[in-house]
């Protein structure tokens, strides 16, 4: 009897990579998703899995990527890293306000503090150039329409321009244009695509979530840092509600990476794979469970499916 096991790879940027390790360990106890979704990083690095077929291209691909591209070296990395880190006295605190005022002031005045060129440059050469209908496993990508405001699910068309869609950081990457849409970051309608998971046809659904939790502050400087809070706030608890109906949800220990630090991709696949080990037992139970809740269990439409 076949499974019907889902995995659902939330967004987080670099701490994404902790999804490689989770496949890894999925794979090496006989353990295959029949359908993947995936949400910004989660989506880019679910769609390299769903066209490899195996983890272990997968990962050797996106190494040869890391090893011989300069892109995840840009400065703008390193200075948004710099600006969120603890001050230590009082010059750095006023080199933390520079840095701060560099990236908010790139933010408002420009589409993204990445360059297109650069951004479309990785997708380039880290994508293949297929369609999703075509991938050895069947997948969706959840990307943000932001003209009508709508939450849709990419499952058929180009796999490197929806990805793209799908990681579109508003103000940190080029949004997708497509004719009269503009796609941004899917993470802003859903962090952790649980429910388009089971719209595919899964009958029991494993969540990675690779998020930071919301850690308390009260550090308001400016105006701008209220609106920040307030997003984060909104989209921890949308991310919160999400994930209730995974069949279980794993949470990597990621936290420690930070989101754009991209050259830390063997801590990202080591804090991956421990957490599965960690719950393995669990995991099996699910996966065994799959064979025959996909008896009884019907899909249900959650969104939009569109092609891209």
């Amino acid at each position: 009897m076949k499974s019907k096991l889902g995995i659902s790879l939330g967004g987080g940027a670099a701490r994404g990579y902790a999804h490689l390790g989770v496949l890894k360990v999925l794979e090496e106890n006989g353990i295959k998703p029949s359908f993947i979704t995936g949400t910004s990083m989660g989506a880019v690095l679910g769609g390299l899995y769903a066209y490899f077929g195996n983890i272990e291209e997968t990962i050797n691909h996106l190494v040869e990527f890391l090893k011989t591209t300069d892109t995840i070296n840009q400065k703008i990395y390193k200075v948004i890293i710099e600006s969120e880190k603890e001050p230590v006295n009082f010059v750095e605190n006023i080199m933390q306000f520079v840095r701060k005022g560099i990236i908010y002031g790139k933010a408002l005045t420009s589409k993204s503090m990445v360059p297109e060129e650069v951004f479309n440059k990785v997708f380039d050469n880290l994508i293949p150039d297929v369609n999703i209908e075509d991938l050895k496993i069947p997948f969706g990508v959840i990307v943000t329409e932001i003209t009508e405001g709508e939450e849709l699910m990419v499952t058929k068309g180009n796999l490197k321009k929806a990805l793209k869609a799908s990681s579109a950081i508003p103000g940190v990457y080029p949004p997708l244009i497509d004719g009269d849409k503009i796609y941004i970051d899917g993470g802003w309608t859903n962090k952790n695509p649980v429910r388009p998971c089971y719209q595919l046809g899964a009958s029991e659904v494993i969540a990675v979530c690779v998020a930071r939790e919301l850690e308390d502050t009260s550090d308001f400087q400016i105006g701008m840092d209220l609106i920040i809070r307030s997003n984060a706030v909104s989209m921890h608890r949308l991310g919160q509600l999400q994930k209730e109906e995974a069949s279980l949800v794993l949470y990597p220990k990621v936290e420690h990476i930070h989101w754009a630090d991209f050259a830390r991709y063997e801590e990202g696949i080591a804090s991956g794979i421990e957490c599965a080990k960690n719950e393995l037992k669990e995991i099996k139970k699910i996966y065994g469970r799959s064979k025959w809740t996909g008896l009884i269990k019907s899909k249900k439409k959650y969104i939009r499916e569109i092609s891209l």
